[in-house]
């Protein structure tokens, strides 16, 4: 996670905060609190957290990835050099948007669909923002999901275009059969 924080920031920061740099003293001293804008499940909270300490900042989680939050609730603290907090902030309230919007609406579909099923479980897919998919996942998990497979590698999944290839849903299986034992083969299918 720190190194994908580290690339995200140089992404953003490049060769530095020209604002912050023409218009705050290098040695002032700030502080801020992250407030919830809206009921949700928090995450991201522990990313937001290592943007600024990343940059030297020092933040303090007041609630936890994964807690049900409401409106007006003080989510994060952050304080430190004042250019810090201010070149961290895109960063870290992206990583907290994006993350608490997948795990809260990923929680009410759950919950949805628990009233008809209440055994029922939701998997993401694989179809992630490049470079963010951990994050995603992540998300996904604290908003009481599975995440399904994180990459090509981790289970068979035998689609539309793989059965089109192979000839038919039992040539395909009956290939996908030769990989070890350990990984898990799954067909995926339509309804006509």
């Amino acid at each position: 996670m720190r190194s994908k924080i580290h690339g995200y920031l140089q992404e953003d920061i490049g060769s530095g905060d020209i604002t912050s740099e023409l218009l705050i003293p290098p040695d002032q001293k700030a502080r801020g609190r992250i407030i919830a804008k809206e009921r949700c499940v928090l995450a991201g909270a522990s990313e937001a957290s290592e943007v600024f300490k990343e940059l030297g900042a020092k933040a303090v989680m007041r609630r936890s990835d994964g807690a049900s939050v409401k409106k007006g609730d003080f989510v994060l603290s952050v304080s430190g050099p004042a250019r810090s907090i201010l070149a961290g902030e895109r960063l870290a309230l992206n990583f907290l948007m994006k993350m608490s919007g997948i795990a809260t609406v990923t929680n009410e579909l759950l919950e949805k669909c628990r009233i008809k099923s209440p055994n029922i479980r939701i998997a993401a897919t694989r179809k992630t923002t490049p470079g963010f998919r951990e994050f995603e996942k992540k998300a996904v998990v604290l908003g009481g999901g599975d995440p399904h497979r994180f990459g090509l590698s981790d289970a068979i999944l035998i689609k539309d275009n793989h059965i089109m290839l192979a000839g038919s849903v039992k040539e395909a299986l009956r290939r996908a059969r030769k990989s070890s034992f350990t990984k898990k083969i799954e067909i995926e299918v339509e309804n006509e």
